[in-house]
């Protein structure tokens, strides 16, 4: 499992108002599609030696200065530059540390829309990493792995797609029965789960209960069922109930 630890020292100002989010702001698909704008507006070439990615450069977006409380796209174009990883080194006046990295979060955005900060491989998972002499940085699970000298990011990702293909079997599964009434219904970790079709919508009933929300499609009220009773929330509800 991957938990929050303490932040490294980050250029001066940065954290300010976001405290102990300061990582989540270097995974956001805002700082991301900023990043792109300033790389497009520098012609797609780092300003210091001029390579592009299509020579093998991984182009990164530098501030040239830090304002305290203010997030990584809120700056003015003009106070960034296109720097490729070992110009932006450079720039910082260190080779970037092969050691020493810290893992502090996760985000998904979703499908392959963001690039590894250290390869520039596309990526769906971004790693927000950190150390206490660069900063921070997003990256995929491999290049996360290999700056922490751990295994958390191959982990978190090989659970990630054990819980999809589980999720994958409750949907599909040969278990889910047609009832008299319509419904569909079907027993998961001694739990009977109900879907009926209501006012264009679906329902969920778990056990006794029926849910008030209304879902669009079947898969949607499955994919739901399927959270609720796999994270446990399910049971502790309707031990409640009981009690």
């Amino acid at each position: 499992m991957i938990v929050a630890q303490a932040e490294p020292a980050l250029p001066a100002g940065s954290a300010g108002r976001h405290g102990r989010m300061i990582m989540k702001p270097y995974s956001h698909a805002r700082w991301h599609l900023y990043r792109e704008e300033v790389i497009k507006l520098d012609g797609g070439r780092c300003v210091r030696c001029h390579r592009s990615r299509a020579d093998g450069a991984v182009l990164q977006a530098h501030h040239k200065a830090y304002v305290s409380g203010r997030l990584p796209w809120e700056y003015p174009y003009g106070d960034c530059e296109t720097l490729c990883k070992g110009c932006h080194a450079a720039e910082h006046g260190i080779a970037m540390p092969k050691t020493g990295w810290s893992l502090f979060g996760v985000d998904d955005l979703g499908s392959l829309c963001g690039s590894c900060e250290l390869c520039g491989t596309e990526i769906r998972y971004i790693y927000a990493v950190g150390h206490p002499s660069w900063g921070a940085m997003g990256v995929g699970t491999d290049c996360c792995d290999a700056l922490t000298a751990t295994t958390d990011a191959g982990e978190h990702h090989a659970n990630l797609i054990k819980e999809r293909e589980k999720k994958r079997r409750f949907v599909d599964s040969p278990k889910w029965k047609v009832t008299v009434a319509g419904d569909m219904a079907m027993i998961r970790d001694r739990i009977l789960v109900q879907i009926s079709p209501y006012e264009g919508h679906y329902r969920l009933k778990i056990g006794n209960v029926r849910g008030v929300m209304k879902y669009p499609t079947v898969l949607d009220a499955k994919i739901r069922a399927f959270e609720f009773i796999e994270s446990g929330d399910a049971t502790r509800f309707l031990s409640r109930i009981k009690n």
